[in-house]
Order: structure tokens, then C-alpha cells, then sequence
């Protein structure tokens, strides 16, 4: 008995419970009745009392279609409709009475009929055609022109609201919900970055809808230091923060576990002038330097301004023009001795054993199937700064056979420039990029940066352009797609950062990773004595331009005074006798002096040897022109020991027309012929 009274209650509750929201409606009807019986009882006879009413009942009724602007048109005109027929049945209850004549039956039917109007309308708009849940949206789906699409209850976190959407079946796509980003922020009063949409990947009309009410981005928030000193390259890069708080990370190797399966990845930074893409360049180098198995290599056409600091901890440093070009031919070289290596000991792609000595037989490349003890791999980055100079040097295609061969060689490739047009940058090379770190642009620069996909989900990093440096879009495997177009931004870094820079860069001389003996033996194969790689801090050998540096504050160094091509020149020594052309002018003029065919070679050997012992590895005639002074030798000489040396294979052609890259002399006397063969 018991349990079939619990049972009645609770179906009694229930339908308690889905009536009540139909309720009012008739509340009001029996209302209006009640008030009609007292008011005939008291103003039945009285004519003041029907002046008014009357007026009483036109005030109302248009009270109610003003008090209905801000409602959409058909609740305004029911709400009014129902206004002015509630109180003419009163007015005429009142004066004659709620028995006379027909005003009973107008009150048993149409007022049954205006009750049961609204419970229609009730119906249709808590009612689903899915579930039967509630509709949450307050009126917003109608005021942007989606009336029939439906918000469900929305999950609050901390400064961040998502509320499942679904729109109309048939009539509304994923498409119209990006479309309409703008009017929601524009009804919300919130930027327009502070609203996205993440489409359903398996519904065309589903997704959920994310609304940041504040910008916890506002505050700047400075370096602190490497996130994980010492770890792998393989654990995440922090680089910032998203406007939820949570933290902005990135991952360069790929990971083959099943449960992660992440791609190795190519990065792009693109912004503007004053976006802050100099410190989101630090913000990725220090997380790279910071770890224990990678190597970097950095070029900077602009002299390393902004990243001095860090130059120690680099594996190798070249500024632009012809030292960023033996940079790109090297790397290229690198990549399939690095890729050979990683096949011969059974790695499908580069993983962190692979920076570790090989005494694993599994992984041995050794044909007896012993361990071969072989030394590790680092991972390899490869970071081309205002790559835009690097291209207009190079070519738009400079970085195409990195980008497309690097990532199963252990390597990624970094390309930094202000806007990566397709212009600039090869279609191909673009393609190989698929992770983006994208920062305030020009509004027509937004494509270029980030996919449609992203763009449509609310992304636009054109509205920020250089008004809020360090605001960036983050698109790269390992984040969750929801990520994608949330705004995020990047620790900011002030002249406080330079000493833990300068730390950082010391502790990557003497704890970091150095290349391995294969990539190693490429790189130099291609740029000679260019290629130093990282040492020790007690035999670092600092770069040209800081030897400039150096050479500038030591005022007291006596041999400041000297011409360095003079070093060594016996004053006492008698000048040479004179030789036959010295007097011709070098220029203007089709020979200078000739010398034999055997001079001729030894002199051209020698001159490379020299460019080579400078570390200057790519040559051209402009580059013989003081040299040439010094033999009284003339321009068409040099350019047909030029091709000479060429057919020798001692040089090889670059991607610039008069340009040549010098191969270099192996250790063991080996012919450059076969070197570069």
C-alpha cells in the first residue's frame, strides 16, 4: 500500500511539475473574472466609473504594445491582443454585469481560447524535437536571426560560459551560427574575440557556443624563467596563458603512443610590427634551450637584437644573407643523413631514446644484432628569424625541402616573418607548416595565418593588430581543436629577463645537448669551419659580430692598430719586383696580368682555401674584387676559374644567379670532386 502510494505522489508531483509553467494563464483568466463580479457589485450603476474603465482599458492595452518593443513582433502583438480583450470583458462585466447577455459566454470562450494561446506558445518554446529540454537562451537566438535554434543549459568554469547549441534542421547550419558570432558579441556587449563557436565534427547543425565575459589577458605578465629546466623536448613548451588562465602550451616532436598519437610539427610565427613577436619568439627559444636533448640553430638577419642574450646557447648562429644560405643548403644536407640514422637504428620517427646512446640490440644498427653503442640523436631546430629577408635572398622556395622532408628527420623547422603571403613564401612551404602561433595583422593578413576552420569559429586577430602585443592565436597538433580560436597571450619579457637569459644560455653550454658525430659531419660537409657547433663555455668561440663588439670596447689592445691583413708582414723585407700588367686597371679593362695555367689554379685554390678558413662559404666574382687588387688579376679571370671550379666540383651552384657555394676540403685529402659528388 505503501508503495502505491509513494507511486500516485509521484506521479502527482510530476504532473504538477510539467503544468506548472501552463498555469498562469489560467491564473490570470480566473483573475479577471473575479475582479469583474466585485466590480459590477461596486460601479455596477455608476457612470464615472465606466469613463473609467474605458480609459482604463485603452491604457492597458496600448501600455502593453509599448512595454513590447524590446520583445519580438508576434509576443508583442499576442501580449497586446490579449491585453485589450481582458480588459473590455471587464470593463462590460463591470457596468452589465458578468451574467448579462453574452458576456458569460465571451468569458467561458474567449477566455478559455486566449489561456490556451499561451499555452501554445509556452509549448513551442521550451519544447525540443529531440529531448524535451528547455530552451535557455532568453530571447538572444530570435535577436540574431536565428529564432528557432536552440541553447541548452549552459556549463559555467571559471570566467568562461559553453552552452550546447542546436539549430534548426533543415533551415540552419554550422555556417549561419559563425555567420552570427558578430550579433552575439554585439548583443552580449563583448568584444569580438571573447565569443567562438566549435562546431560538432559530426552533426552540420550542432556545436557549442563559448562566451569569456572578462579579458584576464589584460594584465602583462612577465618571464619567470624555463617552465621545465633540464626536462625533454617532448614534454610540453609553455609559452603563455589563454584567457580562461590555463596555459598556453605547444609540442614540436611528434609521439607515437596511441593513446597521444601527435605529428612532429613545422611552426609559423606571423605578426605584425609592434605585435610582439620578438617575445614570442623568446618565449618558444628559452622552453627549446631550456631542455636537455635538442639542439637550435638560429638565423637572424637583424644581428641577434633581440636575442644576444641566448647566443651562447645556440648550436649554431648565422646572420642573413650568405650565412643563412650555407644554413638552409646544411640543414637540407642534414636532413636525410638524419633520416638514414634513424631507419638503420629501427626508429620510425625521432623519439627521446633516440638522444641516448644506442646499447638497446633492438635498436643497434649493427648486422650481428649486438648492441652497437652508436651516440644519440638530439632532436634538431632549425629557426630562420624575419624570414622574409631570407626569401627575398633565397627565393620564395628556400625552406621547401626542409618543411617537407624534416619532421621524419628528428628536426622542425621555425619560420618567423610579419606576413606569410603567399607572395613571399612558396605555396608548398606554406602547406609544410601546419602549426601557426598568429598575432595581431592587418585585418586582410588574417587569412594568411590561420585556416578557415579557425577563422569561422571566431578568430580574428586583424581586430588587435599592434594595439595588444603578445595577443595570439595558438594552432598546432597536441591542442584540443576547441583551442584553437581562443585567445591567448605570451609572457612578456623586460630588461629584468637578461641575466636569467644569459644563465639559461650558459647552463645549455654545459648541460644542453650537442650535435651528434652524423648531423655534426653534414652540416660541415656543407659550411666547413661556418659550422663550430655549441661549446663549452671556457672555449666558446663568440660570433663575428660580438668579436666587433669586443674589438670596439678594448680600447687598450694595441693590435687594434694594425690592418689584419698586414699582421705578419716583415717591415725590413724588400717590395717585389714588378710584374707585367700590375699597372693595367682592374676594371674597365677585359685582362689584367696572366698568369700561367698552373700559377692560375694554385692562386684560385688558394683564394678558397682562404674564403673557407674565414668561414665565408658562398662566392661570386664581387667577393674576389680585393683579392684580385692584391694579384693584379682582372674580373673575367676570376669568373672563369669560377666555372672552372665548378666542373671540379670544389663549388657548387646556389639558388641566386653569380652565387657559389664553396664545398669543403674533407680531412683526410679526399678530392672536393668527390666530397661534392
Amino acid at each position: 500500500m505503501n508503495t502505491r502510494e509513494g507511486g500516485a505522489g509521484g506521479v502527482g508531483n510530476y504532473l504538477l511539475h510539467r503544468a506548472k509553467p501552463h498555469l498562469p494563464p489560467w491564473l490570470g483568466m480566473a483573475g479577471v473574472g473575479l475582479a469583474g463580479v466585485l466590480g459590477h457589485d461596486r460601479w455596477g450603476a455608476s457612470p464615472g466609473a465606466a469613463v473609467g474603465l474605458t480609459l482604463t482599458s485603452v491604457a492597458l492595452s496600448g501600455g502593453a504594445w509599448v512595454m513590447g518593443k524590446a520583445a519580438s513582433k508576434q509576443r508583442r502583438l499576442h501580449s497586446a491582443i490579449t491585453t485589450a480583450a481582458g480588459s473590455a470583458w471587464l470593463t462590460a462585466a463591470c457596468l452589465a454585469g458578468p451574467m448579462a447577455g453574452p458576456v458569460d459566454d465571451a468569458y467561458l470562450m474567449g477566455g478559455s481560447a486566449l489561456a490556451l494561446s499561451w499555452n501554445v506558445r509556452i509549448f513551442m518554446r521550451t519544447s525540443d524535437t529531440s529531448d524535451g529540454t528547455g530552451g535557455a537562451d532568453g530571447g538572444l537566438m530570435e535577436k540574431i536571426g536565428l529564432a528557432r535554434a536552440q541553447i541548452r543549459a549552459a556549463r559555467a568554469e571559471p570566467n568562461r560560459v559553453t552552452a550546447p547549441v542546436a539549430l534548426d534542421p533543415g533551415t540552419q547550419t554550422n555556417a549561419d551560427m559563425a555567420g552570427a558570432l558578430g550579433r552575439i558579441a554585439s548583443a552580449l556587449d563583448l568584444p569580438a574575440s571573447a565569443v567562438r563557436y566549435q562546431p560538432d565534427a559530426d552533426s552540420n547543425r550542432r556545436g557549442d557556443l563559448v562566451i569569456v565575459p572578462e579579458d584576464m589577458l589584460a594584465q602583462t605578465v612577465e618571464w619567470e624563467g624555463p617552465s621545465n629546466l633540464g626536462g625533454s623536448i617532448v614534454d610540453p613548451l609553455v609559452i603563455g596563458r589563454y584567457d580562461d588562465g590555463t596555459p598556453m602550451m605547444m609540442w614540436l616532436p611528434g609521439d607515437p603512443d596511441p593513446e597521444v598519437n601527435r605529428n612532429s610539427t613545422h611552426v609559423l610565427i606571423a605578426g605584425g610590427t609592434g605585435s610582439g613577436k620578438g617575445d614570442a619568439a623568446l618565449n618558444l627559444q628559452t622552453e627549446i634551450l631550456s631542455r636537455r636533448d635538442v639542439v637550435l640553430l638560429m638565423s637572424d638577419p637583424k644581428a641577434f637584437q633581440d636575442f644576444r642574450p641566448l647566443l651562447p646557447g645556440y648550436d649554431w648562429a648565422a646572420e642573413g644573407g650568405a650565412p643563412t644560405e650555407v644554413m638552409v643548403t646544411a640543414v637540407q644536407a642534414a636532413i636525410p643523413a638524419r633520416t638514414a640514422w634513424l631507419g638503420a637504428h629501427g626508429y620510425r620517427q625521432w623519439v627521446p631514446e633516440a638522444a641516448r646512446e644506442q646499447r638497446d640490440p633492438k635498436r643497434s644498427c649493427r648486422p650481428d644484432g649486438r648492441a652497437c653503442g652508436c651516440p644519440g640523436m638530439p632532436f634538431m631546430v632549425a629557426w630562420f628569424e624575419e624570414a622574409a629577408n631570407t626569401l627575398r635572398f633565397i627565393g620564395d622556395d628556400a625552406f621547401t625541402g626542409i618543411a617537407q622532408e624534416a619532421r621524419s628527420a628528428g628536426a622542425a623547422l621555425v619560420v618567423s616573418l610579419q606576413r606569410p603571403s603567399y607572395d613571399q613564401m612558396s605555396t608548398s612551404t606554406r602547406a609544410s607548416l601546419p602549426s601557426v602561433v598568429a598575432l595581431g595583422c592587418a585585418p586582410d593578413d588574417e587569412g594568411f595565418s590561420l585556416p578557415d576552420e579557425v577563422l569561422a569559429a571566431g578568430a580574428h586577430p586583424g581586430t588587435w593588430r599592434n594595439r595588444k602585443p603578445g595577443y595570439c592565436y595558438v594552432v598546432s597538433p597536441g591542442i584540443d581543436e576547441d583551442r584553437y580560436a581562443c585567445p591567448g597571450r605570451t609572457w612578456r619579457f623586460t630588461p629584468r629577463a637578461v641575466d636569467a637569459m644569459q644563465l639559461l644560455a650558459l647552463w645549455a653550454q654545459r648541460h644542453g645537448a650537442t650535435a651528434d658525430p652524423v648531423t655534426a659531419r653534414a652540416l660541415t660537409s656543407v659550411a666547413g669551419t661556418a659550422y663550430t657547433g655549441r661549446r663549452a663555455p671556457d672555449t666558446a668561440v663568440p660570433s663575428a659580430t660580438q668579436a666587433r663588439v669586443d674589438d670596439d670596447l678594448d680600447v687598450d689592445d694595441e693590435d687594434l692598430m694594425v690592418d689584419p691583413e698586414d699582421e705578419g708582414i716583415d717591415e725590413e723585407a724588400e717590395l717585389p719586383a714588378p710584374q707585367p700588367g700590375d699597372d693595367v686597371p682592374l676594371f674597365g679593362q677585359e685582362t689584367g696580368r696572366k698568369p700561367s695555367p698552373e700559377e692560375s689554379r694554385r692562386l684560385f685554390a688558394q683564394a678558397l682555401d682562404e674564403f673557407e678558413a674565414a668561414g665565408q662559404m658562398v662566392v661570386g666574382p664581387v667577393d674576389f674584387k680585393d683579392w684580385c687588387d692584391r694579384h693584379g688579376l682582372s674580373r673575367p679571370w676570376v669568373s672563369d676559374r669560377l666555372k672552372e671550379a665548378y666542373l671540379e666540383g670544389r663549388l657548387k651552384e646556389t639558388g641566386k644567379t653569380g652565387r657559389w657555394r664553396i664545398v669543403p676540403r674533407p680531412d683526410d685529402g679526399t678530392p672536393a670532386a668527390l666530397t661534392a659528388a
